[in-house]
């Protein structure tokens, strides 16, 4: 284990590195946490925050280490100012932009990237080779599968009614390879289609087929994707 870091580095409960490993200055890390080979961890980022919950335990305790567990795999960049709750999970090649917030109970795929300051809420699954651009927000209970793009400040919402009767809440699903563009809002328990396509700025309220493009508010289909597009 070889661990570089800078100034004012605190650890807390049971943490454990990898081979090479890079912390920067004023980083805080709550374990229990494993840490891979080749990682890198920008200035001011706090790995493994306790949940709301948890937090509240923990402080009667008078101790900050929880019980959920934080991977960082191998080889994944976390870029300054993000904040990583507990049992977050970041496969092998994650990188995140600077301040990204991701919530708890949340998996990021191998390769997959995540920009500058975007906020995962809790339990969510994100798979490999998925690029999230800068400002993107994924409510609670969202899945975005493998290969998927989302463009810059895209709202993906969970809650229909916005507290006004009770509704249990459910992201939208998006599907392999999908893209979505930027500024686009896609409403809860919606269904992206695997290869489907949803022009900028568009409120997508119900699902969208499979290599379908569908553009406006609300969004309508307007063509079929083009023969000679493939998923990446």
């Amino acid at each position: 284990m070889m661990v570089k870091h800078g100034k004012n580095v605190e650890v807390f409960g049971d943490v454990k590195f990898g081979k090479n490993v890079w912390v920067g200055s004023n980083i805080k890390i709550y374990g229990p946490c494993r840490i891979g080979d080749n990682v890198y961890v920008g200035d001011n980022s706090v790995i493994g925050f306790p949940e709301r919950g948890e937090l509240k335990r923990l402080r009667r305790k008078k101790s900050l280490a929880g019980k959920g567990l934080v991977e960082i795999g191998s080889n994944s960049t976390i870029r300054t100012g993000c904040i990583i709750y507990s049992n977050v999970r970041l496969a092998g090649n994650v990188e995140l932009g600077h301040n990204v917030l991701i919530r708890e109970n949340v998996t990021v795929d191998s390769n997959s990237l995540v920009g500058s300051y975007v906020v995962v809420d809790s339990n969510c699954r994100i798979g490999s080779k998925v690029s999230i651009q800068t400002g993107v927000y994924i409510s609670a209970y969202t899945t975005i599968e493998d290969k998927a793009f989302l463009g810059p400040y895209c709202l993906l919402l969970n809650d229909k009614y916005m507290k006004q009767k009770p509704y249990r809440l459910k992201g939208p699903l998006i599907g392999r390879g999908a893209s979505i563009g930027g500024n686009s809002v896609i409403m809860p328990r919606v269904v992206v289609g695997e290869g489907a396509v949803v022009g900028a700025g568009s409120v997508v309220t119900r699902n969208v087929e499979p290599k379908t493009v569908v553009v406006g508010v609300p969004a309508r289909k307007v063509a079929d994707v083009p023969k000679g597009w493939r998923i990446r």
